[in-house]
């Protein structure tokens, strides 16, 4: 009697192995496939000039009012300007992630399991079926962001209440405290993207809706809690760094240039692009070896 491949088991250390394997076949070989994402870093770094140029003569008189009402009006002047188009930005990386970022997955989600199936895709019809689906992909986006805003909330007050205790509480500098729920935020938010993470993947290869999605996906997720949350935690996890730097940013300033920013804010954008890439690759390959596991 032969043996029938189908019937080997796919381990939670196999799944990690050939999604891992996938993402370095697909850059190698058809690199193209981070066109999307490139396209977006480029829109963001675009958006890091243009919210500096904004905010300086002669569109002050746009932006001064903007600027005076919700942020004070020592932002108008150069070193602290810099800071406003950080914290600009970062509002930006958020929208944008939502309204072109949302997309971008879906269309990559789409030309990794072409790829998957015939070691071929083209992003025309990839882009077609994303925009048939953006709606329920966008739902998902918002509800995650929503999600992770929340447990942001709650962290900074009880963040706010520790220091509130004095300088050392629990012998625990003020500063360290700040480190600690810098990272605790980021691995949280990672844990979140990780219970979520095969929902938009569930609605661009098996057709769902994102309330079906969500339920295939918490079904995936608990089956396969391992590679579902180091496909994505790990990855997330280099992201740290940029956290820490933006996290103390006018002491940097202060204690080397005061453009350190734009260097921290393309630093962050070429390394949301490696991040957002490895993982949108990986857990797709990962949702076609888990969905075929459990035919």
């Amino acid at each position: 009697m032969g043996y029938n491949m189908k019937n080997q088991p796919i381990t939670q250390t196999s799944i990690i192995g050939k999604s891992w394997a996938l993402f370095l076949e697909v850059c190698a070989k058809r690199s193209k496939i981070m066109m999307p994402f490139t396209v977006m870093a480029l829109i963001e770094l675009i958006a890091i000039g243009a919210i500096f140029v904004f905010i300086q003569p002669p569109f002050t008189k746009f932006s001064a009012p903007i600027v005076l009402r919700f942020f004070g009006e020592k932002f108008l002047h150069y070193p602290f300007n810099l800071i406003l188009t950080s914290q600009l930005f970062n509002y930006f990386q958020n929208f944008s992630a939502i309204v072109i970022g949302t997309f971008v997955v879906g269309m990559t989600i789409s030309a990794v399991a072409d790829y998957n199936q015939t070691k071929d895709f083209s992003f025309k019809p990839a882009a077609k079926k994303t925009l048939f689906k953006y709606i329920n992909l966008v739902i998902i986006s918002v509800l995650v962001f929503f999600i992770m805003q929340f447990m942001q909330t709650i962290e900074n007050k009880i963040l706010i209440k520790i220091l509130m205790k004095g300088p050392s509480f629990l012998g625990i500098a003020s500063g360290t405290w700040k480190m600690i729920f810098l990272f605790v935020f980021l691995f949280s938010a990672a844990l979140v993207q990780s219970m979520f993470v095969f929902t938009q993947t569930a609605i661009m290869i098996d057709n769902k809706n994102f309330i079906t999605a969500i339920f295939k996906n918490l079904v995936y997720v608990l089956t396969n809690i391992f590679s579902a949350c180091f496909l994505v935690i790990i990855p997330l996890m280099a992201y740290l760094p940029i956290v820490l730097l933006k996290s103390n940013l006018f002491e940097l300033m202060k204690r080397s240039f005061p453009e350190i920013s734009f260097v921290i804010m393309i630093m962050g954008v070429f390394l949301t692009l490696f991040i957002n890439l490895v993982i949108t690759i990986t857990t797709t390959k990962a949702y076609l070896l888990i969905r075929e596991k459990r035919k």
